[in-house]
This record gives structure tokens, sequence and C-alpha cells, in this order.
């Protein structure tokens, strides 16, 4: 019988390989382009939901006219594609199954031009004609496994808010080398027979390898050395597949392409909140807090997480309550109950003046025990969680952590939120004596001078250039 079970798993397997014309290789493919394009299509849903779509219009029809054009050369023209610049502050692009390709608005400034642009947009195509992602997500299905992310905080996460589901692990696969190097030669391929610049892909890993080690902001998003094998590896391959292509024209459009960046936001925006230092400060909901020292902090567009660095099952979390009751405690009973937690003790109280309720709550995910310290605090028709989540040994060390982060929130002045806005794309004339520190500085310390000389092309060790006109990011 187990003979006969293997067997018919190997017919099944070999039903499922199949050519692919983009890259000449067989693949395992366990499911319809149907199927793919329904898969990415309900997760396109929960991307736009948790990042959020970033809010320029003339960017984003620009982002979108420059896709549909290099989807003309592709293997799969019929998909329905998207284009979509996602309000995240991390350096990244990615595609899901189906033709749903995403640039976080955190690249946009490290691109030199259009012809980078169309660069990173014909990797992703090629990651999507390529069908990477269903291949992977195929071998997983193969293997039993699943595509949550790992540790017990994120899946706990998860029961609050869905982090775990198929978007984010389809998102968070790393691509294999092989993966990698069709996906920039496809990209090649295609923005050459558009018209572009062909060396704008090699441009784009050569700045991408540089900031591997001087990277952006990762809260909410992974960035690009995290979910991609280290870009310098593959310069020179793609350098081959340059001098391959016959080019039928060399735009770059760099003017048109500065334009539509100039003021793009740089870092946290107004509407997802800001991370500074370890406060939190959302000026349009009009909320503070202050997490513990030296926890890294992601925000994402429906909560905020931060994780103790050295222990992947301590974290906070920090989002709305859906349909409150009408008290604050039959609000904590009841969102705590449908997480699954049940509740150990609890009380009312006010925290910085505002109505509250904290409590302990314990539930058991699989076989591990989790405790949390939750707080339900109501700011005017808002009412909202902030729970401290560690596994039930871990607890009583990071308890006062957790109290402390709970007994920050408090909410902003106008005149406060009124004070706090983003930080922001701009440019400038170098003038005489002017240092990358000195210019890096114009973003309140938030910015790194060798990530600003990075984004110019330059080299840290290097003065910028008199009278050169370059990117600087301005401060709100």
């Amino acid at each position: 019988m187990r003979c006969r079970i293997l067997l018919l798993v190997a017919a099944l397997v070999a039903a499922a390989c199949a050519t692919n014309p983009a890259t000449g290789r067989r693949q395992l493919i366990l499911m319809s382009e149907a199927d793919e394009i329904q898969l990415g299509r309900q997760s396109d849903q929960e991307i736009r939901q948790q990042m959020g779509v970033y809010n320029n219009a003339d960017l984003q029809r620009y982002v979108d006219r420059i896709g549909r054009r290099l989807v003309q050369s592709s293997y799969r023209p019929d998909l329905p594609w998207t284009f979509t610049v996602v309000d995240e502050p991390a350096i990244n692009a990615f595609a899901l199954p189906g033709g749903f390709i995403y640039l976080t608005r955190g690249i946009l400034p490290f691109l030199r031009d259009e012809s980078e642009l169309a660069g990173v947009l014909g990797h992703e195509i090629g990651h999507v004609d390529g069908r990477h992602g269903v291949d992977a997500y195929s071998k997983q299905l193969l293997a039993g496994g699943g595509l949550a992310i790992g540790s017990i905080f994120v899946e706990e996460i998860g029961q609050f808010q869905g982090l775990a589901g198929a978007a984010f692990g389809l998102m968070f696969l790393r691509h294999g080398r092989e993966a990698e190097l069709e996906a920039d030669q496809l990209g090649v391929r295609y923005a050459a027979a558009q018209g572009w610049d062909p060396s704008g892909v090699p441009g784009l890993l050569s700045t991408l390898a540089r900031l591997d080690e001087a990277s952006g902001s990762s809260r909410g998003v992974p960035n690009w050395a995290l979910t991609h094998p280290p870009a310098a590896d593959r310069v020179a391959k793609v350098q081959e597949a340059v001098a391959a292509v016959q080019a039928s024209g060399a735009a770059t459009n760099q003017a048109e392409f500065e334009r539509l960046i100039d003021g793009v936001v740089v870092g946290d925006s107004r509407e997802k909140g800001f991370v500074r230092g370890s406060d939190f400060l959302h000026p349009v909901l009009r909320i503070g807090l202050r997490f513990p020292s030296g926890w890294p902090v992601r925000n994402s567009n429906d909560q905020v997480t931060a994780q103790q660095s050295d222990a992947g099952d301590v974290g906070i979390v920090l989002r709305i309550v859906a349909n409150p009751s009408s008290s604050v405690d039959q609000t904590a009973r009841a969102s705590m109950t449908r997480a699954g937690f049940r509740e150990v003790s609890g009380r009312r109280t006010s925290i910085n003046g505002l109505n509250a309720y904290v409590g302990t709550y314990e539930a058991t995910v699989e076989t591990t025990r989790i405790a949390s310290r939750a707080a339900h605090v109501q700011v005017g028709d808002r009412t909202y969680l902030l729970a401290g989540l560690a596994t039930a040994n871990q607890f009583q060390r990071v308890d006062d952590a957790f109290d402390g982060t709970i007994g920050s929130f408090r909410e902003l002045s106008r005149s406060e939120a009124d004070r706090l806005q983003p930080d922001r794309l701009d440019f400038h004339v170098v003038r005489s004596g002017e240092t990358w520190e000195a210019l890096a500085k114009r973003a309140d310390g938030r910015l790194r001078a060798s990530t600003l000389a990075i984004m110019n092309g330059s080299d840290p060790a290097t003065a910028p250039r008199v009278g050169a006109r370059i990117r600087i990011v301005v401060g709100g």
C-alpha cells in the first residue's frame, strides 16, 4: 500500500511539472492560473488593508503607466496586472502571484531615474512570469508546510489582527539565487524592449548592495536585503544580460521621475503615526505612548507592535478595538475572549485621565501557554487595546516593561499633534563647505549621512560636489 501511495504522489508531481516559457525551466506547479490569480487577488486586499496605499494619485498613475508598458513585453500580458505604491518606509518591492506588483514609497528616493524604476518593476514582473511565488508556494504545500511567519509572538499577534495571513507569508518568502537571477534578466529584457536604458537594472542593484549595511526603516515590511539574496552577487550576471539585449532606446527620463518624487514622504507618515526613538506618536488619532527602550517597533496600517530584540516570544501590540461595547470593561472582556484569552484578574482604572480597564490574561497556542497584560483605553469614541504578550515562563521578567508602556499611554493635545509633520524628499544645490553629515541633520537626526550619500549615488567618504543638485530629506 505504501509503495502505491508513493507511486501516486510521484505521478501527481510529474503531472504538475511544466516548462516555463519565460525561463525555460521545468517547475512544480500545484495550482492553475485561475487559482494563482485568485490567491493574488485575495492577498492584494490584505496587503492594501495592512500597508495602505500611498496617497499621491499622480505618482500612482505614473508607476502604473510604466508597469503596463513593461507587461507588453512579458510572457503573460493578459494577467490582471496592478502596480501599486504602498505607504511603507521600508526599501522594498515585491510581487504576489497573479500579477500584483508593489513598490514601497521608501524605495523611490533611492531610484536614480525612470530606467531604474522600469528595472525594478520589470524584475517583479519577471517573478510573476517565472511563477517564482507559485513555485515556492507549491513546494511548501507539498512539504505540508504553511506560509505563516514563525514565532509564537507573531502567531499571537495574528490572533489579534491576522498578521500571519497568506499575503504576508507570500511577501516574506525569500526567493533563491536562481529565481532572482531569472527575474533580473527578464527585467533587463522587458525594460530594453520598451525603450528604457537596460543599465538601470544593474544601477539599481549596485545601490541596493550599498544599502545592505545602511538600509532604511524596516518597520512593518522587511527591507530588500531581508527578502532578496545579496544584490552585489548579481551585478556581474546582470551586466552580461545588459550586453546581450538589443535595446530599442536608452531612455532614462530623469527629470520627469524627479518631478514626481519631489516631496515624497520619507520615513513615517501622519496617517500611520511616527516612531521617534521609543515613542509612538499618532497626530491623526492624537495618541502617544512609549515602548520599552531598545525594542524595535513595527508600524503597519492597522496596528503597531514592538518586540524585545533578544526574545522572539515577547512583544507588545497596539490596535483599535472593532465594535466596542458601551463600557470599557465589557469591551475588554469581549475582545480578549474573541482573541482566545481567559481573564485571570482585572480592574477599571484611569490612565493619564483616560477611562481604562487593565487585566491579566492567559491563553494556549498549540501547547504553549501565553500570558498577557492588556489595557483597553477609551479616547473619545474609540477604544484602544495595548497588550503585552509573553510565554508564561517569561511573563514575570517583562511584566514591569508592559506596565510601563501601558502607563505611558496618553492623549495628544491638538497643538502637539499639529506640530508633528513627516520628513519629505527635497532637492538642493550644494554650497561650499556643506557635508553629508550637515545635510543629513535637516531630517532632525532621523537619516544617516551615509544613507543620504547613497541616495545620491555618492561615496559617503567623499564630500558632495559644490553646485550639484542633490536629494536631501527635510524634517517636518
